[in-house]
C-alpha cells in the first residue's frame, strides 16, 4: 500500500513539475511575441493567455506548498517548489 501511495505522490509531482515547464516556456513564447507583434487584437489576447499561465502557476504553487507541508522530507516536492521559484524570474506580466 505505501508503494503504491508513494507511486502516486511521485506522479503527481512529475505532472505539476511538467506543467510547471510547460507554462514557463509557452510564457517565454508569449512574452517574446509580445515584444514584436503589432496587432492590437492578438496582443491582447497573448496578455490574456499570460494571465491565465499565471493564475494556473500560483494555484499549482499552492498545491505544491500545500503538499510540502504535509511531506516535509520529500525531495520531489522540494523539487517542484524549486523549479517553481526559477520560473517565477521569467515569467513577466
Amino acid at each position: 500500500m505505501n508503494q503504491y501511495l508513494f507511486s502516486y505522490s511521485e506522479s503527481l509531482v512529475l505532472t505539476l513539475c511538467e506543467e510547471i515547464e510547460y507554462i514557463k516556456n509557452r510564457s517565454k513564447n508569449i512574452n517574446y511575441s509580445l515584444k514584436t507583434c503589432q496587432n492590437k487584437c492578438l496582443s491582447e489576447r497573448l496578455r490574456l493567455e499570460l494571465k491565465k499561465l499565471n493564475k494556473n502557476k500560483i494555484k499549482i504553487q499552492s498545491i505544491s506548498e500545500n503538499i510540502f507541508k504535509r511531506n516535509k522530507n520529500e525531495l520531489p516536492i522540494e523539487f517542484l517548489l524549486e523549479i517553481i521559484k526559477r520560473s517565477n524570474s521569467l515569467q513577466q506580466i
